[in-house]
């Protein structure tokens, strides 16, 4: 126990996915679909997590050696054990929605099924392993069904634009969150980052394709006051890859900050306007 606790203070800070996972769930005025939506979302995280941990495992013994299974704090073995048990618990907890929503626990197995194939690499890993972009379109692309996932659980209609769209902004913001997070200029080559695999050039040409993806998706929402100028600025941002490249933290920052007016836009609009 004591192992997974340092993990979990390590690899998977609580307050940070709770953060998330909130934003996702809230359902004003309905706590029991606030809650139950909640538990959702942060098994998805701590379990999508865990199994990035064990896929990165061969690469983290070479560039991230003081990581909990590298340095064999935990056991690879016993991780994917307890991925299997957190399977079985979220396809019974998919199935529960069934009692708030049939919509919501239709998309709850679909997202559950999609993290199954991420963790398998749809089956074609070396294939979709040597093609960064792809893979990673088809790893971002869970947060469609999630989101859609949160917005049927409190009755709204998921083929609405206003719906879709924030499901789309969460979507270009998440997605240009995680290039933002790989541009560490001295990072290992056997990483692979959005900088040493597409340049400067290209990892800027990509945020700025989930720019106009998440600005799209903000004004189909309605939400753009608290969604499209944060992503503006985490694009405008990319300059510092330029300018000074070791100061590659600052992009990541500002994309965190956006990635959380993306996902709590709705609850801030309810709240404030």
């Amino acid at each position: 126990m004591k192992a997974w606790l340092t993990y979990i203070k390590e690899r998977f800070p609580l307050h940070v996915y709770a953060l998330l996972s909130a934003g996702l769930a809230c359902a004003p005025g309905d706590a029991p679909r606030t809650w139950f939506g909640f538990l959702y979302t942060m098994w998805l995280f701590a379990t999508l997590r865990l199994m990035d941990e064990l896929k990165d495992y061969h690469k983290d013994k070479i560039a991230h050696p003081e990581r909990p299974l590298p340095r064999g704090l935990l056991k690879a073995e016993r991780v994917s054990t307890v991925i299997n048990a957190l399977m079985v618990f979220g396809i019974g907890l998919s199935f529960g929605f069934a009692a708030l929503s049939r919509v919501a626990m239709t998309l709850a197995v679909v997202t559950t099924l999609w993290l199954w194939l991420m963790y398998k690499e749809f089956y074609v890993g070396e294939s979709l392993q040597r093609r960064l972009l792809l893979y990673a379109i088809s790893h971002q692309l869970i947060l469609i069904p999630m989101c859609l996932l949160m917005v049927a659980l409190v009755g709204g209609d998921i083929a609405s634009p206003l719906h879709f769209g924030w499901a789309l902004g969460v979507l270009g913001a998440f997605f240009s969150y995680e290039v933002s997070r790989k541009l560490d200029p001295s990072a290992h080559p056997i990483l692979g980052t959005y900088l040493s695999v597409y340049g400067r050039g290209g990892s800027t040409l990509i945020v700025l394709v989930l720019t106009i993806v998440a600005t799209l998706g903000a004004a189909a929402s309605g939400f753009s006051l608290w969604m499209t100028p944060f992503a503006v600025l985490t694009l405008l941002s990319y300059s510092i890859l330029w300018l000074r490249p070791s100061a590659f933290k600052v992009i990541e920052g500002l994309a965190t900050v956006s990635l959380f007016f993306h996902i709590w836009a709705p609850y801030l609009v309810r709240r404030f306007l």
